[in-house]
């Protein structure tokens, strides 16, 4: 960040608390100088800001207040922009990229013990042979059954999550037996292509279902669909895109030129003009001719919205589903080192100009709200009771090949049903998808 332009000293002195707020405004706008604020708000500020400080009959922390006022003050602008303040920054961003930094295991509490489940293929606990099953006794030497049984699992979390690069030694019972292992924490990144599996063999259609779009997703995309072509001939994809809340749009344009050969993949606008076209890129596109179906529901939201449209105008891919979300914006995220601004700045439109939506407080004239996000070419409802056993199936983690036994043993111990693949015979939206790239492949369409 720029260095700010000096101030007077009687003004640093007399009008402290309004140079914490100014600062930030400052800084929003890349170091440019401070903004004027207009008056009578700037005196009210800080004239509030005192008056709560010396006389609310609770004591308060500044910070906290100042943190209030901008939380506020971004958050009133539309549905998606926010302040994220110093406390929130780490789980902002794990929540946003799906990365953290520690050392790659999901582990689970049973009868009071802290059960590894599995850890994720590559990690640093799997290259340390640490397996599914070992029940976790100590931390840096903190024994676990020190700790307060409502405590253990947030406390053993704390203890092994820390900055990469920095080792963490653990102790876990293993065969009747105490076993140790340091490990070097890393940053971790959480998978996002799940249950990448031929769904139906004999039509030779894969199936895989993309959780956010995060940072190496089209990587991941593709490295999937290598390995459904080991796994037989591929005929048809199907996409699913179901409760997928969006993420990158550069990951999303990276994965539409994947698909689509030629033609807009997604344009933005501010203000009523034109910001940015994207463009296709022939040389991009790995798989121009697979026939594809894309599953959405009411949570798809954001970069699902912008692949499935894109691929939805263009004719390359058919959605099946319900309507979507209708996130049609684009969200900048401004980083400093103590905090960060999420600012809607443009909004999306796909190749044939749709508006995916802009905010969900609108309505018309009648009270009504508009019609928003990506109609399905398919539509597909389904029952509460089923989407809600979608969900479920889709948000377990899914067990890595090399430890799929080992937590087969776990599961019948503690009574857990192994994660599995959706599966037609009981995810009724999955079926109808599956129904239509049949008819499109008996129809000829390549």
């Amino acid at each position: 960040m720029e260095q700010q332009p000096r101030l007077p000293l009687w003004f640093l002195v007399e009008n402290s608390s309004l140079i914490a707020i100014a600062f930030l405004a400052g800084a929003l706008l890349g170091g440019r100088g401070f903004v004027r604020f207009p008056r009578p708000q700037a005196d009210a500020l800080q004239v509030v800001y005192q008056k709560i400080l010396e006389a609310h009959v609770e004591p308060h922390d500044g910070a906290a207040l100042l943190d209030t006022a901008i939380t506020a003050m971004a958050g009133d602008l539309d549905d998606y922009s926010r302040y994220v303040p110093p406390a929130d920054v780490q789980r902002y961003e794990e929540s946003s990229t799906g990365r953290y930094e520690g050392i790659g295991l999901v582990w689970r509490e049973h009868d009071g013990e802290i059960v590894v489940h599995f850890p994720f293929a590559g990690g640093p606990a799997d290259r340390e042979g640490i397996r599914p099953g070992d029940r976790l006794v100590a931390v840096d030497g903190k024994r676990m059954a020190d700790v307060a049984p409502e405590r253990r699992g947030a406390t053993a979390t704390e203890l092994v999550r820390g900055p990469a690069g920095t080792p963490v030694r653990l102790a876990f019972e293993r065969d009747g037996s105490e076993v140790e292992a340091t490990v070097n924490r890393e940053s971790v990144q959480r998978p996002a292509v799940k249950w990448a599996n031929l769904v139906d063999p004999e039509a030779g259609i894969g199936y895989l279902h993309i959780t956010d779009f995060h940072i190496g997703i089209a990587a991941g995309v593709r490295d999937a669909i290598a390995e459904l072509r080991r796994q037989g001939e591929l005929r048809g994809l199907v996409i699913d895109l179901r409760f997928d809340g969006g993420g990158s749009l550069d990951e999303c344009v990276a994965l539409s030129r994947m698909f689509q050969p030629s033609g807009v993949i997604v344009s933005t606008r501010r203000r009523g003009e034109e910001l940015e076209r994207v463009e296709a890129r022939p040389e991009e596109c790995l798989f121009p001719e697979l026939p594809l179906a894309l599953l959405v529901n009411g949570d798809s939201a954001s970069a699902s919205e912008v692949f499935a449209g894109c691929l939805q105008d263009h004719g390359r891919a058919l959605v099946v589903g319900t309507r979507t979300y209708g996130k049609g914006v684009v969200n900048t995220v401004y980083s400093w080192p103590e905090f960060k601004l999420k600012l809607t700045t443009a909004y999306y439109f796909t190749p044939n100009g749709r508006s995916l939506g802009g905010s969900h407080r609108l309505e018309n004239g009648d009270g009504s709200h508009p019609e928003i996000g990506i109609a399905p070419d398919v539509d597909a409802p389904i029952g509460d009771q089923e989407r809600t056993a979608v969900l479920l199936a889709l948000r377990e983690y899914e067990v890595p090949p090399a430890h799929r036994d080992g937590f087969a043993k776990v599961a019948a111990r503690y009574g857990l049903t192994v994660p599995n693949p959706p599966q037609p015979g009981d995810d009724s939206q999955l079926a109808q998808a599956l129904d239509e790239l049949k008819k499109r492949l008996a129809n000829g369409h390549k």
